[in-house]
């Protein structure tokens, strides 16, 4: 029997940093892709980009900042069911460098939030709250982890791998 063809995208969260608190995105309802989730800034890997390239890019795009000290924090995959859509993700932390956030309300708001006020939010991406504990650590270690989405932020399972 074949192999299924996937349908996989690559893409990249980026949590800045800046006074204690990251740079969080309350995704408009108008997505088609996790709709009025929050989540951190980030999107799709062009062909052939680096990850530290895709992250200043997508930063720079979609919040106006700048951003220096980029670490790799989180690996993983997400299978999203309804959209039979796999993506293949890095959790991205970095220093705001400069620069002032401009809003783009067609997608959505830019919030900055401690962790504490990332568990409290309501549709908070709900990978996040299972791996937030270790994302933000000062050992180095990078986790790696793969979720599944039935729909949209309706997560079924998650998976966290030990090194």
């Amino acid at each position: 029997m074949p192999t299924p063809k996937r349908n996989i995208a690559v893409t990249l969260e980026c949590f800045v940093k800046k006074d204690g608190k990251y740079l969080m995105l309350h995704r408009s309802p108008n997505k088609r892709i996790m709709s009025d989730v929050w989540m951190a800034p980030g999107g799709h890997r062009e062909f052939n980009e680096g990850l530290f390239a895709c992250a200043r890019r997508e930063i720079k795009e979609e919040t106006g900042l700048d951003i220096k000290n980029l670490r790799v924090i989180a690996t993983g995959n997400a299978h999203l069911q309804d959209l039979d859509q796999e993506f293949f993700f890095h959790f991205v932390e970095a220093d705001y460098a400069g620069g002032e956030v401009i809003p783009e309300p067609e997608n959505g708001e830019l919030v900055w939030l401690t962790p504490e006020e990332m568990l409290q939010k309501e549709n908070m991406l709900a990978e996040i709250h299972a791996v937030l504990p270790y994302l933000f650590n000062k050992d180095g270690r990078v986790i790696s982890y793969s979720a599944v989405y039935k729909s949209g932020n309706k997560l079924m399972e998650l998976n966290i791998e030990e090194s």
